[in-house]
C-alpha cells in the first residue's frame, strides 16, 4: 500500500490525518513515501482497487440489497404547514396581561422646622400654640392672663414643646407634609392620653394644619366628645392687639359659665 492508498483509506474511514509542517523534535527524519506506479488506474479484477471509493463500490456491491422501504406519503407545501401552524398559535396563545402604570405621586414640598408650645391646665384645657423663635414677645404673660380671665389660672399647669423635624440630619431627605401631620398628630393624640382634656386650643397656622385631629372648616369641631378650637396664635395677638376682641368674644360663647362675670 502506498501513502496515497493509506490516506485514502483513514479518509473513508473518518480518520483525519496529520501532517506537521515542519520536523519535530526528537522525530525521524521524513522518509519518501511510495507512490503509486503509473498504470495503477487500469489494474485488473485480481489487483487492490486503486482508491478508498472503488473500495467502497466493490464492498457496496457484494452486500444483498435492501428491502425497499415503502415511499413516505407527500408533505404538505410549506405554505400549507405555516397556515395551520399559525391558526393552532392563534388559538393557543394567552392574551397578554394589560400592565397598568401606577400614577407617580410628585415629591412633597418639605416642611420649614417650626416649634409648638403645649400647656396643660388641670383637666380642662390642653393649647397648642404656634412660636416663633427669636420674637421676644410675652407669651407666657398673654396666655396667663387669659387663664385667669377665665378663672383657671389656680388649676394646675404643666408646659411641653414639640419641635419640628424631632432629629435634624443634613443626610437624610427633607421630610414633607405628612410626615409632618402624622408626627404632630400623633404627638397630640398622646399627650391627650395622659389626661382626660374636655378643650382643646389650636393657636396659629401650623398647629392647626399638622395637629387638628378633625377638619377644621368652622373655629370650633367637635373630636369624640373634646372640643378643638382654632385661635390666633399668642404671637399674632401680640403683634394684632385688635384680634383679642374677636377671641374673647369665642372664649365667651364656649365657656359661659367662666366668663359669666366679665
Amino acid at each position: 500500500m502506498n501513502e496515497l492508498q493509506r490516506t485514502e483509506y483513514l479518509t473513508a474511514l473518518g480518520v483525519t490525518s496529520y501532517m506537521p509542517r515542519f520536523c519535530l523534535p526528537l522525530a525521524p527524519q521524513p522518509v519518501q513515501a511510495v507512490l503509486p506506479p503509473p498504470d495503477s488506474a487500469g489494474a485488473g479484477e485480481g489487483e487492490q482497487p486503486a482508491s478508498a471509493a472503488a473500495l467502497m463500490q466493490a464492498v457496496g456491491a457484494s452486500v444483498d440489497p435492501r428491502p425497499e422501504v415503502p415511499a413516505k406519503p407527500t408533505a404538505p407545501a410549506p405554505m400549507e404547514v405555516e397556515r395551520v401552524i399559525g391558526s393552532i398559535t392563534a388559538e393557543t396563545k394567552s392574551p397578554e396581561p394589560q400592565v397598568q402604570s401606577a400614577p407617580v405621586a410628585a415629591p412633597e414640598k418639605p416642611v420649614a422646622p417650626f416649634i409648638l408650645s403645649c400647656w396643660w391646665l388641670g383637666e380642662e384645657l390642653l393649647a397648642v400654640d404656634s412660636r416663633e423663635p427669636g420674637s421676644a414677645l410675652p407669651v407666657e404673660s398673654l396666655f396667663g392672663n387669659i387663664a385667669r380671665a377665665l378663672g383657671w389660672h389656680q388649676l394646675p399647669s404643666q408646659r411641653d414643646k414639640l419641635k419640628w423635624p424631632l432629629a435634624e440630619n443634613p443626610f437624610a431627605m427633607a421630610a414633607g407634609v405628612s410626615d409632618a401631620r402624622e408626627t404632630c398628630r400623633s404627638w397630640l393624640e398622646a399627650a391627650c392620653a395622659r389626661k382626660s382634656v374636655k378643650s382643646i386650643w389650636l393657636m396659629g397656622e401650623q398647629a392647626q394644619s399638622f395637629c387638628a385631629p378633625v377638619s377644621l372648616d368652622d373655629s370650633i369641631a367637635d373630636w369624640g366628645g373634646t372640643s378643638v378650637v382654632a385661635l390666633p396664635s399668642l404671637t399674632e395677638l401680640l403683634t394684632e392687639p385688635a384680634r383679642k376682641r374677636d377671641v374673647w368674644q369665642l372664649l365667651r360663647k364656649l365657656y359661659p359659665e367662666q366668663t359669666r362675670s366679665q
